[in-house]
């Protein structure tokens, strides 16, 4: 038993490793998000995680690094928001504003968002604004590109 033992390091030491073939490396990763697939206005819906709250609409006209999002709950209100791209995704954060489904305290939204042609999939989680390290919802959203 202890022969095989020895010869054991000596096997996964000699043993070739396959190298993944170019195709399925390529097709594993998806394209990079572009400013191009961002810029523009989105509409869609956002859902809470809390079960008990209803879904709310949204309208966000994007590009440029910059968001701009009316929503149907406090239609008179614009929060403002900045993005970055990373791989195939963006993510984005607010600047405080007051939310009236928080009982009108100052919260900040953070956001990730993937598009995949003319959809948007995504989540985010509002903070209060004097405590970042605070969640005080979070969200799921759809939404498609207008034309």
């Amino acid at each position: 038993m202890r022969r095989y033992l020895l010869v054991l390091p000596l096997l996964i030491a000699c043993a070739k490793e396959e190298a993944p073939s170019a195709d399925s490396a390529a097709a594993a990763m998806p394209p990079a998000l572009t400013e191009a697939d961002v810029a523009g206005t989105w509409t869609g819906t956002v859902t809470p995680e809390a079960p008990d709250t209803g879904t709310t609409t949204f309208t966000v006209s994007c590009g440029g690094g910059s968001c701009h999002l009316v929503t149907a709950t406090a239609p008179n209100d614009t929060v403002h928001s900045t993005y970055v791209l990373a791989a195939d995704s963006s993510t984005g954060t607010s600047t405080p504003y007051k939310d009236p489904q928080a009982g009108g305290a100052m919260v900040v939204d953070h956001w990730v968002a993937r598009v995949t042609g003319t959809q948007v999939t995504g989540h985010g989680w509002l903070t209060l604004a004097d405590k970042p390290d605070s969640v005080v919802a979070r969200y799921r959203f759809t939404g498609s590109k207008s034309p």
